[in-house]
């Protein structure tokens, strides 16, 4: 209002003007940071389902891409050929098939490996084997490592004498396995082989040079005593005692270098080290 208190006075409406800003929210949308999180968080869960269903296509596709495969190469109809051995130049596919056990030609997937890996591991000179299927191309691979027979051997079975090897291990080779493998490298011959001194004969074995001279026979009686001989002795007794076998080739070899030429290389001469702090030499009485 406008004029004079007490005088007449004309009224005059005076506008207020109102600020469209001031009723809004001071902070835009575009800069408000619940909504930019909110976006942000939208944004990347698209992203996730987008590769999550990339991953599931493209798992889907091998999946069907194997499976197929497997069905129809897995089914293909393998013979020799297709037989493929490494780690011997001895046995070849052909022995596989014919010890295999098993009948050739076969689908890959119908092939028992652990028939198949019992039969070749009974039948050939064969110590481990590994068998891989190949579906391209469609095969099998048998890896094998050999037995290397060391030395002659026979022993007592139910329908008599059987002849066969020992290999690096003492373990008994039947002598049919001498034709897929090459001939034991040591001139030695175990007579009478026992299981249970498969251990005792590999020390004798493997410490043949420790011995002092040519190690010719090792023997074990049915007692399941054990005796050697070797170019200067006929007959080395060692007893039943298998613990004792160090000492035993420790005190033979020593015996070997010290004792007078004489007293070796004499038939019939005997050297009883069952109890090697105490050896004894029996030396036959000339007539």
């Amino acid at each position: 209002m406008d004029g004079s208190t007490y005088g007449k006075s004309s009224l005059r409406f005076v506008k207020r003007a109102i600020n469209k800003k001031a009723s809004t929210s001071p902070t835009s949308l575009d800069t408000n940071p619940r909504a930019a999180r909110r976006r942000k968080i939208h944004l990347e869960r698209r992203n996730k389902q987008l590769k999550e269903f990339w991953r599931f296509l493209i798992f889907s596709c091998l999946t069907y891409v194997l499976g197929s495969l497997y069905v129809i190469n897995g089914w293909s109809v393998i013979d020799v050929e297709q037989i493929h051995v490494k780690g011997s130049a001895r046995i070849q596919p052909k022995e596989i098939v014919h010890f295999s056990g098993l009948e050739f030609p076969n689908q890959l997937l119908s092939i028992n490996q652990n028939e198949l890996k019992k039969n070749l591991l009974k039948e050939l000179p064969i110590k481990s084997i590994q068998i891989r299927r190949h579906l391209i191309p469609p095969g099998l691979e048998i890896e094998i490592k050999e037995r290397k027979p060391i030395a002659y051997a026979n022993k007592r079975g139910i329908n008599g004498i059987e002849d066969g090897m020992i290999d690096e291990d003492g373990n008994w080779m039947p002598i049919k396995m001498a034709t897929n493998t090459s001939p034991p490298i040591k001139e030695i011959y175990v007579e009478g082989w026992m299981e249970i001194h498969q251990s005792w004969i590999t020390i004798i074995l493997n410490n043949e040079k420790r011995i002092g001279s040519s190690l010719q026979k090792i023997i074990v009686s049915p007692n399941g005593e054990l005796s050697l001989q070797t170019n200067s002795f006929e007959t080395i007794n060692l007893g039943a005692n298998s613990f004792k076998i160090n000492a035993q080739i420790n005190a033979l070899n020593q015996l070997t270098k010290t004792l007078p030429q004489n007293f070796v290389n004499q038939p019939g001469t005997i050297l009883d080290i069952r109890d090697p702090s105490k050896p004894e030499l029996q030396i036959p009485t000339i007539k």
